[in-house]
């Protein structure tokens, strides 16, 4: 395996930070605890509670959305949130597995390190933590996959939401909610090992840093390693954070932190397994199988440091400061692939090798004001605020050389590693992106049912260099306006609607080589939400629609030979409904349904049938009330049947080199298990065993490639916490 470098390093950071941060709680544990409850105002009425700290399946409240920190049932969108419990429960350490497990939400793994996440029917690129985020580039391609360790809970929050990001896409926004200090001394350490000698270890330590409780800290990391179920492919990752929160006085908060992730995969595929040859026939590979060789590879390191500063002003007002900042550097060697072989398994591929060296860098600041105002005998909540964002982006492309030919029988060639050409590049990247948002919004109080969001955010956004050859420019701006209304019909039912504005500026080009506008549109959401048993079970109903202009199609996008035009219309349309929380005192539950269909509004037909239009998830947990040390569980994911049309395509001679076909992916569910049990208040065993019907399903196939997914796998592990 390639190896990590600064692994130990990192484990020695980690060491000796717990060190110190478990010695100075230890130094106070036995006068904090002695202490009385301390009532701090620098602690908002409004601060959200962590979902660590509840160990339930929902949130019950959310600032992610309106900027206004409103219940989540009195927010008019749909929320959807994967909690701390969630997490720990089914033993989910990544990104990807969140979102899978994510209601309405498909994962897209067209390679083994790129991602693309689709909601209603469109990519998601508005990925935040702790509410601030830079909207990604081109296709949406996420290149990392957070570990989960470091956050508290995921949320996603459906549909377009202008107000919360400065540009508005139409699908949802993931936001990722970072654990914080607590004043109570906890820490926990834990254990596993799983299927593919994956080998996982986490430790978290938090206290009080004084006396009085006015600082507190949190350290926290974990490092995982491991092979896979694909030919060459395996993974090693790490990382290390810390949090301090201080009391400066009584009416100031500051949030400092600090987090290093490394990610090294070897084996990893850079356009994945061809799923057609050129005669029109499906291709079926074992699950097993990676065309990528040994040498292959994909380094990423990331650092990430914010600051928050919270200042209570006059009345329930509060003044809010953020700023944050991400450095990104990746180191790849890749062999591309592309092409469809042909019928005899000789020809047609094409695989092209890469090495490729990005350095990107983030920076964010934002400042708001929230609070309260009277008007006609009611109080109304307003927050008005600023946020500016600059990316960075630099990257470079090396290419190599074979002395033979690249077209090979595929299943039966290991490339051996090229002549790298290191004083030439093949592309370079540099961009610079910059952002601007100017927001405000109030919700109205007609009376204590009837209440009204309106809010508009001011955009202006820049972009300016090339990308691999290519002009990337643009200088737009936009005014984005967001409507909601809420009634509640009885205290547990609250009727719903909501409008929001969609604006994404953009590099790509139509034929004659000309820009191409901005992507614009509008995303309609009316629905009913519930909360039972003293809020700590809620439901959802939603009717959804999202129309947008100006969308340049790409081949995976609809049936290329029937397009009239290459940059057309898109509508969603459908519903969703979920249930989430405690059923009981021993059963939690989390569950959803969707359905929708995408149409290609100009050239007609359904758009993106490799992504499914049905999806169900189930999350749930049973606590056995005769043996209440013993907690099962089951998690079922199920998606309807997709498929992709490919086309004829002939030469310029007019010589058919890719006959029509269909790739297909019959609807199938995943089932997941799990078990734990507490031997006593500090130390418990759990084990979890995922996909246990061995279904064998491939992921989604936008560009008639990918590969399949995991087989039944199992793992078990050990957690010991005080």
């Amino acid at each position: 395996m390639h190896t990590i470098t600064p692994l130990l390093s990192h484990n020695f950071k980690l060491s000796l930070l717990s060190l110190a941060l478990f010695g100075v709680q230890s130094s106070f544990a036995e006068e904090v605890q002695t202490l009385s409850t301390i009532q701090l105002q620098a602690q908002s009425a409004n601060t959200e509670e962590s979902s660590e700290k509840t160990k339930a399946y929902i949130v019950k409240k959310s600032s992610n959305t309106t900027k206004l920190n409103l219940k989540t049932q009195e927010t008019p969108q749909t929320i959807n949130v994967v909690t701390r419990q969630q997490l720990d429960d089914f033993a989910i350490s990544n990104t990807r597995d969140v979102l899978r497990n994510t209601p309405g939400v498909s994962v897209s793994s067209q390679e083994t390190d790129r991602t693309s996440y689709l909601s209603r029917g469109f990519e998601i690129s508005n990925i935040q933590v702790d509410g601030i985020g830079f909207p990604l580039e081109g296709y949406n391609y996420n290149n990392s996959n957070p570990d989960t360790f470091l956050y508290d809970r995921v949320e996603v929050i459906k549909g377009a939401d202008a107000l919360s990001n400065a540009i508005g896409d139409p699908s949802a926004t993931i936001n990722m909610v970072r654990k914080r200090p607590t004043r109570n001394v906890q820490g926990s350490v834990s254990a596993s090992y799983g299927s593919w000698d994956t080998q996982r270890y986490e430790a978290d330590v938090s206290s009080a840093l004084t006396e009085d409780g006015r600082i507190r800290g949190r350290v926290f990391g974990y490092q995982q390693t491991g092979d896979s179920y694909l030919d060459h492919y395996a993974q090693e990752k790490n990382g290390v954070g810390a949090i301090v929160e201080a009391d400066l006085t009584d009416s100031t908060l500051l949030t400092a932190g600090y987090s290093h992730t490394n990610s090294k995969s070897d084996g990893n595929n850079w356009g994945a397994n061809p799923l057609m040859n050129s005669s029109g026939a499906q291709l079926g590979y074992s699950r097993a199988y990676n065309y990528s060789p040994d040498w292959t590879y994909w380094d990423s390191n990331i650092q990430n440091y914010f600051a928050e500063l919270k200042q209570q002003l006059g009345g329930d007002w509060e003044l809010k400061l953020n700023y944050d900042e991400t450095h990104i550097d990746r180191d790849a060697k890749l062999l591309y692939l592309s092409g469809n072989p042909g019928s005899d398994n000789t020809s047609g591929i094409f695989l092209w090798p890469g090495r490729y060296i990005d350095d990107n860098k983030e920076r964010q600041a934002s400042i708001s004001a929230q609070g309260t105002f009277p008007l006609f005998g009611q109080r109304h909540e307003a927050v008005i605020g600023y946020s500016w964002a600059e990316n960075q982006i630099n990257g470079v492309g090396y290419g190599g050389s074979y002395s033979n030919p690249l077209t090979t029988d595929l299943a039966s060639w290991t490339p051996a590693e090229p002549t790298w050409d290191m004083t030439q590049t093949s592309g370079e990247a540099h961009m610079r992106q910059n952002l601007q948002s100017y927001y405000a919004a109030t919700r109205i109080h007609f009376n204590d049912d009837l209440k009204m969001i309106l809010g508009s955010n001011y955009v202006q956004a820049k972009n300016k260099g090339n990308s691999y050859g290519a002009d990337a420019y643009y200088d737009e701006d936009k005014v984005l306006p967001y409507a909601g209304l809420t009634y509640n019909f009885t205290p547990e039912y609250t009727g719903y609607m909501s409008y929001s504005s969609i604006f994404r500026p953009q590099t790509t080009r139509a034929l004659d080589g000309s820009l191409n506008k901005p992507i614009e549109g509008k995303s309609y959401e009316i629905g009913v939400k519930s909360s039972w048993l003293d809020d700590r079970l809620t439901g959802s109903m939603a009717i959804f629609r999202t129309e947008e202009s100006n969308y340049p199609l790409r081949n995976s996008d609809g049936l290329p030979i029937n397009r009239k035009v290459q940059v057309s219309d898109l509508r969603s349309q459908g519903y969703e409904f979920g249930l989430a929380g405690q059923l009981s005192d021993n059963l939690n539950v989390s569950f959803g349904y969707t359905l929708f269909s995408l149409k290609d509004l100009i050239n007609g037909g359904q758009a993106r049938t490799y992504n499914p239009d049905q999806m169900f998830n189930l999350l749930t947990t049973y606590t056995v009330p005769q043996l209440p040390q013993l907690k099962i569980g089951a998690g079922v994911q199920w998606q309807d049947k997709t498929y992709l049309d490919v086309p004829e395509a002939t030469d310029t001679a007019g010589v058919i080199t890719q006959n029509a076909g269909i790739i297909r992916q019959d609807s199938y569910a995943l089932l997941n298990l799990m078990a734990s049990y507490e031997i006593n208040d500090q130390l418990s065993l759990q084990a979890n065993a995922n996909n246990i019907t061995n279904e064998k399903y491939l992921f989604n196939f936008p560009d008639a490639q990918g590969f399949y997914g995991a087989p039944a796998n199992y793992s078990v592990a050990v957690r010991y916490k005080y």
